[in-house]
């Protein structure tokens, strides 16, 4: 996996830090900074004067996002706690970025998505060997995207976005299943503990690019969170009620559901905040 090397710290990095520490946080299950440091540095603790010193300080800072870990860091992290490193290097952070230039997002980043995703972007052939991107995201593939929802299927579909609005295309559909991806996995953990940071971010590096951004959904932060927290909370009710398996596939696909189709909306009722 390719490190996202930064030279100035800004709001990407500080979340990317934060989502990385509260991954570790939650895999070690230890709410200390000093107990994460003993567990992932335990060479660097010491004895001075009596008092145990364990470079917790350096681990409070990563858990507000105020320093980016050096690779060497993020490698030991990853033997320890596997899966760590995705959430500080993965690509979705650079598709953020504008100054990552179209071209080598589509020639260079794509291929570094994960397969499940890399097979809905790329012409489909009986072969099975295209190397063409197709041109754009049907509202089928979107759906398909949001039925992966994760990192890789939100990268997917801001790199499509990109791509969009300098071939002066419509991109509603796409922003709209942004939205929607992002609220899914929300849902989980890290994510749901930095909903609204999350929502802040994409409001500052994505959906800012079209105006009006009313015309997209209504993204105030304390509507994005309420949402999560309904669909938890439908999660939680349609588990309770033996509706479902329940697996993380089958979660997913009933809240993309949820989401796109009008007819599930009409098993829970319009009292519903999602229902407009």
């Amino acid at each position: 996996m390719e490190k996202t090397r930064i030279n100035k710290r800004d709001d990407i990095d500080v979340q990317r830090v934060v989502l990385w520490y509260s991954y570790i946080e939650h895999c070690l299950r230890k709410t200390v900074p000093s107990e994460i440091a003993r567990v992932i540095e335990p060479h660097k603790i010491r004895v001075h004067e009596g008092y145990i010193i364990d470079n917790d300080r350096k681990w409070r800072n990563y858990k507000k996002g105020l320093n980016v870990p050096n690779p060497k860091l993020i490698e030991k992290a990853e033997s320890i706690v596997p899966g760590s490193s995705m959430m500080i290097n993965h690509i979705l952070w650079q598709t953020m970025r504008d100054s990552m230039p179209i071209d080598v997002l589509l020639q260079e980043r794509v291929g570094r998505l994960s397969w499940k995703v890399q097979r809905l972007l790329y012409v489909h052939n009986k072969y099975d060997e295209s190397k063409k991107l197709v041109s754009s995201l049907s509202k089928k593939k979107l759906m398909q995207l949001e039925r992966l929802a994760g990192l890789d299927a939100l990268a997917a579909q801001i790199i499509f976005l990109r791509v969009g609005i300098v071939q002066n295309e419509n991109v509603l559909n796409i922003f709209r299943s942004i939205y929607r991806t992002l609220l899914i996995i929300c849902t989980e953990i890290p994510f749901f503990y930095h909903c609204e940071s999350l929502i802040v971010l994409m409001n500052s590096y994505v959906f800012s690019l079209i105006e009006p951004r009313s015309a997209i959904l209504d993204k105030r932060v304390e509507d994005f969170t309420r949402n999560v927290k309904t669909l938890i909370n439908l999660l939680l009710a349609m588990e309770d009620a033996g509706l479902v398996g329940f697996t993380r596939k089958e979660g997913i696909r009933l809240l993309s559901d949820f989401l796109s189709d009008s007819k599930v909306l009409n098993l829970f009722g319009e009292s519903n905040p999602l229902v407009k």
